[in-house]
């Protein structure tokens, strides 16, 4: 793991270096703010995972790196609108777009980045309509999965099972998307970028499933962004659906708390989780959806070992 540790490094320092160079040009309401959003030292888990999977398939990491930096352009063209749409001030431990400057600016720099990604992904090598036609797939996925997402807010009964088909949408095909360009760039065959497709997808649910946990688990200081801004929109996270199912009253009585006292309530909120037993239910959840997505890996033998890796260093993250 310390070597794959190093050659994480090395690729997370590849795609800094080629984010760095994405609209150096144009007017200062647009460079700046887009330049914030890149420089903000992300983990980079999806264009990683694009060379990753381009190495799996037989090409080299750096073909896919226009690709790669298209895809986290892409990822966060969406945080910055969803900064706007849910408030949140702090991302990556730095102010959001829309704190720093204005409403106005975040959601023109969210429509730049998106322009943005297009043309990065044109620049790589390979089969350009078909890259084009699943990044786009995928955006608009991501836009479905947000915009269920807004709808649940208004909604008490949804279900695990319409929960994990939002975040299918809003993150698995982020991730889907970043697994199968990869493929596409290596020029593998069709079932071995659908088993990629399937992996990176399992896994952003698995990843969206923690994020949920760590929403409510950990700190601010830690995950560098906003926490419990979720709670207080009344948005719909696994723990809290899950929890509904168990103890509805409890979880309703900690969200109203939470409401006037946030602090407090998230206080209570863990304890109904944990004591309920849905908090231990969704680790043993991530822990199946990770070991299913491992099995797509199957077709690639010994090949996959470092996206293996990848995806354990995916599951023990804490932030």
């Amino acid at each position: 793991m310390t070597q794959f540790l190093d050659r994480h490094r090395q690729l997370k320092a590849q795609v800094d270096e080629r984010l760095a160079a994405i609209y150096p040009e144009g007017p200062h309401l647009l460079v700046e703010p887009i330049k914030h959003v890149l420089s903000n030292g992300g983990k980079r888990l999806r264009p990683i995972l694009t060379m990753l999977s381009a190495e799996a398939c037989g090409a080299s990491p750096a073909d896919a790196l226009h690709a790669a930096a298209a895809v986290e352009v892409l990822h966060n063209f969406t945080l910055v609108h969803d900064d706007v749409m849910d408030r949140d001030n702090i991302r990556h431990g730095q102010p959001t777009v829309h704190t720093v400057w204005d409403e106005g600016v975040a959601i023109l720099t969210g429509d730049a980045m998106f322009i943005n990604a297009l043309a990065e992904l044109r620049l790589n090598p390979g089969d350009v309509e078909e890259m084009s036609s699943v990044f786009i797939r995928g955006a608009l996925a991501v836009c479905e999965g947000q915009a269920l997402d807004k709808e649940f807010e208004t909604r008490n009964d949804v279900t695990r099972h319409e929960y994990l088909q939002m975040i299918d949408l809003k993150t698995g095909h982020l991730l889907g998307l970043a697994a199968e360009l990869g493929a596409i760039v290596a020029r593998a065959p069709a079932g071995v970028i659908a088993c990629l497709r399937n992996f990176g997808q399992l896994l952003g649910r698995a990843f969206q499933i923690q994020d949920d946990l760590l929403e409510i688990f950990s700190d601010t200081a830690t995950m560098g962004k906003s926490l419990g801004s979720d709670l207080v929109a009344q948005k719909k996270t696994y723990p809290v659906v899950a929890a509904a199912e168990k103890a509805q009253a409890e979880v309703k009585a900690a969200l109203e708390e939470a409401g006037t006292d946030l602090d407090s309530g998230m206080q209570t909120l863990r304890r109904v989780l944990t004591e309920s037993g849905v908090k231990a239910g969704a680790e043993e959840e991530i822990e199946r959806t990770v070991g299913t997505a491992l099995d797509e890996l199957r077709l690639l033998g010994d090949k996959a070992t470092s996206i293996k890796l990848f995806a354990d260093l995916v599951l023990n993250r804490k932030k």
